[in-house]
């Protein structure tokens, strides 16, 4: 009986003994398995506290561009400078050309009054140097040229006393010749103007006369006839 008893209890030591290498054994098979994961597992970077503060420096830094990009303030602004710069470059251009063509008004204002006042300047001396030249063989002809020349009051005048001045001139055998020394405008009326002259003639005639000078101071007035200033009136001047 006895006998018995102990073979019972030597076969449950024998089995929970298995038992226990079993489970040795398994524990040993979950170490391996945990080993093997974390040797395939990546390794954990480790940050430096100074890497980190560059990081978060790099990391603001990218935010801020970011922001600045993204804030449509940013564009607003540059949009804005942009806008004031060609608005300054077009003010300018502005000004420049206005400037420029006051300058060319008033320069073509100038020229223009002083292509006016030549005009009545030549029409004066035009117009003296013929009554201050007659040749009696063309007598008619000279006479003429200096009616065509004039207007108004004077032209009447001359007109009527035409065939006595070259009835004397061809009598004569007068030859006169003209020059003028000197003319300035005097009054500008625009369709009128007042002319001072100083001029010189040579008269060589048959009474002994053999181009003998004679000087004239004349103040002669012209008008517009036509589209050309001629002789209206003439005034010797002592």
């Amino acid at each position: 009986m006895a006998a018995d008893v102990d073979a019972e209890v030597l076969a449950e030591l024998a089995e929970a003994e298995a038992a226990e290498a079993e489970a040795e054994a398994e524990a040993a098979r979950a170490k391996a398995t945990a080993a093997r994961l974390r040797g395939s597992a990546p390794a954990t970077e480790v940050v430096e506290p100074s890497d980190e503060v560059e990081l978060a420096e790099d990391t603001e830094l990218a935010d801020d561009d970011d922001d600045d990009e993204l804030d449509p303030r940013g564009w607003w602004s540059r949009i804005g400078l942009v806008t004031v710069a060609v608005a300054a470059v077009v003010v300018v251009a502005i000004g420049s050309l206005v400037i420029t063509g006051l300058m060319l008004v008033a320069h073509q204002k100038v020229a223009a009054q002083r292509a006016h006042q030549d005009q009545l300047i030549d029409a004066a001396r035009t117009g003296v140097t013929a009554l201050l030249s007659i040749d009696y063989n063309r007598a008619k002809q000279d006479v003429q040229h200096v009616i065509d020349l004039s207007t108004g009051t004077f032209k009447d005048d001359f007109s009527r006393g035409a065939d006595d001045f070259v009835q004397t001139a061809q009598q004569s055998k007068a030859v006169t010749v003209g020059t003028i020394k000197s003319a300035a405008l005097d009054k500008d009326g625009g369709d009128t103007g007042v002319v001072l002259l100083a001029a010189s003639s040579t008269v060589t005639n048959a009474n002994g006369a053999h181009q003998d000078p004679r000087a004239w101071r004349m103040s002669v007035t012209v008008a517009r006839d036509g589209d050309k200033f001629k002789m209206s009136n003439v005034e010797f001047v002592p």
